[in-house]
Formats: C-alpha cells, sequence, structure tokens
C-alpha cells in the first residue's frame, strides 16, 4: 500500500522536532508490513518581508503572533504536494496538519490527526490575532471537511469537530495520545516497591511557561514545603535558575542518545507527574510518565481528561484548580498508599494496551488501511 505522508515545517523523522506525536505517527506507519511510505515535506516557506515587519510591529503591541504561516503557506505546498501525488499516486495521504493541505486537490482517499482543532484552544491559549484565528480556521475546516478519517486525541476534542465543524460522527476517531519510549530505557521499578512519602519527589515537563502553568507547580511545592512535608520539583523542558527546592533541568536533546536516556530518567526518579496546565489539548508527557508506571495529577482542561483516567492512572482536578487544591489531594494520595499503588499499575497497564506507539500504531494503521479501503 502506498502512502504519502504530508510533512508540516517540521521532519517527522527527527524525534526532537516540533511534535514527538508525529514522529511517533510516522514511524508506526512506516513499519507496518506492506507499507511503501513516501515524506513530502517538511515545507517552511518564509513570509514576505512586508509579513515580517507586520509581524513584529503586532508582537511589539499586542505581545501576540500576527500569523503562524504565511498567507501564502497553503499555495506553495499545494503546489509540491500535487507534483508529488502525481508523481506517486498513492492508496491514501496522510497528515497532522491542515496549513499544508488547505487548498490541495486531493486524488486519494485522506486521513487528518489532529489533537486540536481552533474552537478548542482559541479561547485558552490565544497566542494568536483573531485574524490569524479565523484564516486558520477555514483551512482546517477544508481539510476536515476533505479527510475520509479523522482521528483526534481527545473525547473533547473529537465532541468539537463534530459540533464546530459538522463533521459526521462516523468519520470521527478518538485515539489518546502515544507516546514513543524505547524498550530498553523503560527501568520501571516494581509499583509494590515504590511509596508516596517524604521527600517527595514532583516532575514538570513543558516548554510553555503559562500555558502549562510552570507558576502553579512552584507554588505547590512551596505550599507543601510549608506544611512540613519535605518536597522536589525537577522543571523539563525550560531553563531557569535552580532554586532551593525546584531544580531546572534545561532542555533535552532527543536526538542525542544519551541526553534521551538522561530525559527519561527523570520519570524513574519522580512520584508524581504534576500537570497543572492552564490548556494542553492531550499532553504526550503524560503517556510517556505512564511508560514507567508514573500517576499524572493534572485538572479537566483541553484533552486531559482522556489522556489521564481520573482515579485510575491519576487525578483530574476540575479547570482551573487552585495550588492549594492540588496540594490537598497530594497529601490524600501520601496517606491511601494503596491508592497510589492502584494508579502506578493502571497507568503501566494503559501504557502497554494502548499509549505505546507499538500498539497505537496498529490502531492507527487499520484506521489508514479503512480509509483507504484496503482490506
Amino acid at each position: 500500500m502506498k502512502v504519502v505522508y504530508i510533512a508540516g515545517r517540521w521532519d517527522p523523522r527527527q524525534q526532537d522536532e516540533y511534535s514527538g506525536n508525529d514522529y511517533g505517527a510516522y514511524h508506526a506507519i512506516e513499519k507496518q508490513p506492506g507499507v511503501d511510505l513516501s515524506l513530502v515535506g517538511p515545507m517552511d516557506f518564509q513570509p514576505s518581508c512586508i509579513e515580517k515587519g507586520l509581524t513584529k510591529v503586532y508582537n511589539r503591541f499586542t505581545g501576540k503572533r500576527l500569523f503562524k504561516y504565511s498567507l501564502t503557506y497553503p499555495k506553495k505546498s499545494a503546489m509540491l504536494i500535487e507534483k508529488e501525488m502525481e508523481r506517486i499516486k498513492p492508496d491514501v495521504v496522510f497528515s497532522k496538519y491542515s496549513a499544508p493541505l488547505a487548498k490541495v486537490n486531493l486524488s486519494a482517499p485522506f486521513v487528518y490527526m489532529c489533537d486540536s482543532i481552533i474552537p478548542f484552544s482559541e479561547n485558552l491559549a490565544k497566542e494568536f490575532s483573531k485574524p490569524a484565528y479565523r484564516i486558520m480556521e477555514q483551512w482546517e475546516r477544508n481539510v476536515i471537511k476533505k479527510a475520509s478519517r479523522v482521528i483526534t486525541y481527545s473525547q473533547a476534542c473529537a465532541d468539537l469537530i463534530i459540533s464546530e465543524y459538522h463533521t459526521p460522527p462516523e468519520k470521527v476517531s478518538v485515539m489518546p495520545i502515544p507516546a514513543f519510549v524505547p524498550k530498553e530505557l523503560r527501568t520501571v521499578k516494581d509499583t509494590t516497591e515504590v511509596e508516596l512519602k517524604a521527600p517527595l519527589r514532583l516532575l514538570f515537563i513543558g516548554k510553555r511557561k503559562h500555558l502549562r502553568g510552570i507558576d502553579i507547580a512552584i507554588e505547590v511545592v512551596k505550599m507543601l514545603n510549608d506544611h512540613g512535608i519535605t518536597t522536589e520539583l525537577r522543571v523539563v523542558g525550560m531553563k531557569g535558575e535552580s532554586q532551593g527546592p525546584v531544580h531546572f533541568m534545561g532542555v533535552y536533546n532527543k536526538e542525542d542518545s544519551q541526553e534521551l536516556e538522561s530525559y527519561f530518567k527523570n520519570f524513574s526518579w519522580a512520584h508524581i507527574l504534576l500537570h497543572p496546565a492552564r490548556f494542553h489539548a492531550a499532553g504526550i508527557v503524560i503517556s510517556e510518565a505512564a511508560a514507567f508506571g508514573l500517576p499524572t495529577i493534572t485538572n479537566n482542561v483541553g484533552g486531559l481528561a482522556t489522556t489521564v483516567k481520573h482515579e485510575q492512572t491519576g487525578l483530574v482536578l476540575p479547570q482551573g484548580s487552585s495550588p492549594s487544591s492540588y496540594c490537598q489531594v497530594i497529601k490524600g494520595l501520601m496517606e491511601d498508599p494503596k491508592r497510589y499503588q492502584v494508579f502506578r499499575q493502571n497507568a503501566k497497564k494503559r501504557f502497554d494496551e494502548e499509549l505505546d506507539w507499538q500498539i497505537a500504531g496498529k490502531k492507527l494503521f487499520d484506521l489508514v488501511k479503512e480509509a483507504a479501503n484496503i482490506a
């Protein structure tokens, strides 16, 4: 079966590029038997001098980005994609990006995979200008309309794809966000040996300080220590100055085998993944944590209520929960060791059965074959 994989601005063959899930999807499809996979892209068309100037001025006065892509991006990518499709003649097209395909005339069935849509993220992320959101929403609407199958990582996003874009429900599938964790790096301790006790070790992973709630995580640590519970926090994915119990581990290059190993060692170190995000469409770090039997405490924003199974693989607090609320549930877990052990066991079991790209890749490929009408 010939599959064309349409990249965005980043190379899905590189694990350290923009989306680790792009890497997972590409390699999951590539490894399936009988697949002839062709990559188109990555495509990074630069904006014009006028667009660059307007973007700089807009950002200076508003703190927001005027555009995510050059306005000519869909037209330029369409020319390249249509040329490659004519040459390859694929059985099916797959992509995780809407901008490259917004103006493409597709001559084969198309599977679109996304973690979010504009109506899902606009009111919470607020990163771009209103014109940018309207333009991206129109591109996205066009792409979803073209798709034979839409795959998303949360039920919340699936519901919006159906309601906001008037997509037939039977066309939309939910697949909790998988993670690629090399088997040789999954040094999981026996869950019966890991106790939740002081000194408490919390892990925070994220690149976007405000959206991922680093300030909330630091306040949780301060409050726990003030209450007499010795607590440390490792912050992974961003730079900062380590102070007291808060240690900034920096950014890891996942293309470097030693740094990749060091990155995953943080999960083995921690008792809990603390993820107090103000918005996150899915949260691949939660699935990575599950590979190590590490429970997550988060809140019900974006698609996190799908990535974490409440009272099974962790806890999902109400949206916008305060630091004191996180402290309260952490204390509750410390007082109920059996419940904590169940969370650890369930998290690892869920990774092995559902969140590992080795398993999820087969499900993804089944959906791709279904779209292409190939048994």
